[in-house]
Formats: structure tokens, C-alpha cells, sequence
């Protein structure tokens, strides 16, 4: 039997509302739920999280294919609903809280390799990623839905606009690939803008967290993407490096001294600290 964790559930069966105070769009569109599993690839070996299931149209998709779903949900009036269509199945695991004040270890306990399949609520989507990434030792791929200006950022390349300090938040540890766009109208109620499915895929040889610690490269990045109108030259000024200093790296990894943030890779950008720090 599904087991359920967390706060009382209310009784009943009743037309669910979307709660603005949650963000929820819900997912009704059949098709595109076969996409989804069509492109993250469950299957009976995997393991599957799953952040506000919703009324479960894409739940069904994956508890039909995993391994194991283990679903997150806040909202006391869906649990009823969720436990009808779901409470007798053997792979199904509720849990009735709030996915970003849970232990996630916890869960995560005995597995590997989890997938992460969700249409998350658009306003924390970087703390939900944050969170994710946290847990990379577990979790190897993350797919999520989410608003399609987030999903351009996330998965943009240098000397593109979009390129940003939550770009480089996400392709530090993962490569992070743009897969479809979903118009509004799939959802209900529509949102104002259209979505995006994203795939983020852990860097297994953490080739980049082998040539650098993330408080360094961090510290590094906050202070270049302080201020997206000056260069990274006069941003980094603040850390006490001179004009001359950072002229001379740019110059070395083939930049102008007036380059932008927007233009570095994660990989160039780490060969610039090291060209700072000598």
C-alpha cells in the first residue's frame, strides 16, 4: 500500500480550486505528459521524486513506469485526492508537507541515481533547484517545468543576455538542457507566460568542482554579476584587484578588457580566477 507521511488530511471529495498562495498551474494535458516520460526516460529501474503532484496527471504517468515515486505535496485538500487514485499502489509514497522545509535525506536513503520529475511552482524555482543539487550524491537528473525565461537562463550559452549568476548556479554542477517549450493554454488556470521543460543532468567527474572550491568561484561570480551594465573589470574592482590586473587575465584568455560576464563559460571563468589569483 502507498504510505503517507506528514499533516492530517481533510475527508470529502470536492472540485479542487488553485491556490494562488501556491503557485499552482495544473497540468491536464495527456500528451504532454507522455512527452515528459518519453524524454526523462523512467522506467522500472528508476527512482522518482516528484514536487506537487497536483491532481496528479503526470503522477499517474509516473507511477504507471517507476521504479519507486515518492511525491511532495502542501496542499490538505489534493491528499484525498491523491491517496483515491494513488493509495493502492505499491511504488507510491505521499508525503503531506512542504518540500522545502523537509529533510531530504531522509528519503533519499538506499537510493541512487533518483530522478527528479516536477511542474514546480514557478515562484521558488531556484530554491527548489538549490535544494536539488544539494543532494547531487543521490540525485543524478533533474527535470522540471518552469517559467520559459528561467529555463532560457538556465540553460544558456556565453555571450548570450540570459546568461546569468543563476546560469552559472546550475552548469557549475550540471549540464542543463532546454527541451521543449509548453504554451500557457496547457495549463489550468493559464498563467500569464508561456513554460519550458528543462533537463539538468549532474556532472558525475565534477570536473569542475575538482579545479576550484564553489565558495571561491562563487565569491568570484557574485561580484561580476554585481552590476550587469559595468564590465567584469569594474565589477571585480571590489575585491581589491586593479584595472591592470584584470586587464592583463582578459587578455591572456583572449578577451577585451571591456568583456561582460554574460561572455564566460563556467570553464573560462574558472581559468580567469586562477589567471587573478597568480
Amino acid at each position: 500500500m502507498a504510505k503517507r507521511k506528514g499533516k492530517k488530511e481533510n475527508s470529502g471529495n470536492h472540485k479542487h480550486e488553485a491556490k494562488k498562495k501556491y503557485g499552482q498551474n495544473f497540468l491536464e494535458d495527456t500528451e504532454l505528459s507522455d512527452e515528459i516520460l518519453d524524454v526523462t526516460e523512467v522506467n522500472e529501474e528508476t527512482d522518482v521524486i516528484e514536487i506537487g503532484p497536483g491532481l496528479g496527471f503526470l503522477t499517474e504517468k509516473l507511477v504507471e513506469n517507476a521504479k519507486s515515486l515518492i511525491a511532495f505535496e502542501i496542499d490538505d485538500d489534493l491528499i484525498p485526492v491523491l491517496m483515491k487514485k494513488f493509495g493502492d499502489k505499491e511504488n507510491f509514497t505521499l508525503i503531506h508537507n512542504d518540500f522545502m522545509e523537509i529533510e531530504l535525506e531522509e528519503y533519499l536513503s538506499g537510493k541512487k541515481d533518483i530522478k527528479v520529475v516536477a511542474n514546480i511552482p514557478y515562484y521558488i524555482t531556484s530554491p527548489i533547484i538549490n535544494k536539488l543539487i544539494e543532494h547531487r550524491d543521490k540525485i543524478s537528473e533533474i527535470y522540471l517545468m518552469v517559467q520559459k525565461e528561467v529555463a532560457e537562463r538556465i540553460a544558456s550559452k556565453p555571450h548570450s543576455k540570459n546568461m546569468s549568476l543563476l546560469t552559472h548556479a546550475v552548469q557549475f554542477y550540471a549540464e542543463a538542457e532546454y527541451l521543449f517549450t509548453v504554451p500557457k493554454e496547457k495549463f489550468n488556470p493559464v498563467p500569464k507566460v508561456d513554460s519550458a521543460f528543462i533537463g539538468i543532468k549532474i556532472l558525475k567527474d565534477k570536473k569542475y568542482e575538482n579545479q576550484i572550491t564553489e565558495k571561491e568561484y562563487f565569491k568570484y561570480l557574485k561580484e561580476a554579476f554585481s552590476n550587469k551594465r559595468k564590465s567584469v573589470a569594474n565589477n571585480l574592482m571590489k575585491l581589491g584587484l586593479s584595472k591592470e590586473e584584470i586587464g592583463e587575465a582578459l587578455e591572456k584568455l583572449g578577451k577585451t578588457k571591456l568583456a561582460r560576464t554574460e561572455e564566460f563559460s563556467v570553464q573560462e571563468f574558472i581559468d580567469f580566477i586562477k589567471l587573478l589569483k597568480r
